[in-house]
């Protein structure tokens, strides 16, 4: 004879209580996707404060948050868009960062930022006494030459940056040379072989 074991009725209260309160605290502690959607660094804004319950970066426009979530976590100092989601700052360690953070520019060329008694000057390339920011020569070459990469290299000895461009064509690496004295662009396709 095969005996029936009985469930009981306190053990099954149990496993659903488990179950809802792991559903809801997976649903609490994650941010639904459109709370941290960004088109622009713009959109994105901290919430909370180290410390505090689910602070971070968030969309500017997120009407649903709360705290609550993740405890103990650490706020950051400012946010920016990245791939279309709001990313935290913790750290100034360069000018684009300082200037995100503090919003104050100093008015030079390069121009220059200050945080916490550290001054961080905007990237730049100089030769022969001429000075080009890498903003304004990224600038150049969007306009003169097309899409650009994050890639570059200054030469200083020939007075050029080199910025990697988005094109295609085969046996070629093209780059537009922007010179820093005349501010003149033009693409250097680099091709390697022979060319037909």
């Amino acid at each position: 004879m095969v005996k029936e074991r009985k469930t009981s009725p306190i053990l099954i209260v149990a496993i659903v209580f488990l179950v809802v309160a792991i559903i809801l605290g997976i649903y609490l502690n994650v941010p639904a996707t459109e709370s941290k959607n960004c088109v622009t660094d713009d959109d994105c804004i901290v919430f909370g404060e180290s410390g505090d319950c689910n602070c971070g970066c968030f969309n500017k426009n997120y009407e649903q948050w709360e705290p609550g979530g993740k405890c103990f976590c650490a706020a950051p100092i400012a946010c920016e868009c990245v791939n279309a989601n709001c990313e935290g700052l913790f750290d100034v360690n360069d000018f684009e960062t300082c200037a995100k953070v503090t919003g104050q520019v100093m008015e030079s060329y390069p121009r220059q930022c200050r945080y916490e008694n550290k001054t961080f000057v905007e990237e730049s390339c100089q030769s022969n006494g001429n000075i080009l920011t890498l903003a304004d020569a990224e600038q150049i070459a969007k306009e003169k030459c097309g899409e650009i990469k994050e890639t570059y290299v200054c030469n200083e000895f020939t007075g050029t940056y080199w910025i990697d461009l988005v094109l295609e064509k085969t046996g070629c690496n093209p780059a537009c040379v922007v010179n820093i004295e005349t501010i003149e662009a033009e693409i250097n396709w680099r091709c390697t072989g022979l060319i037909e």
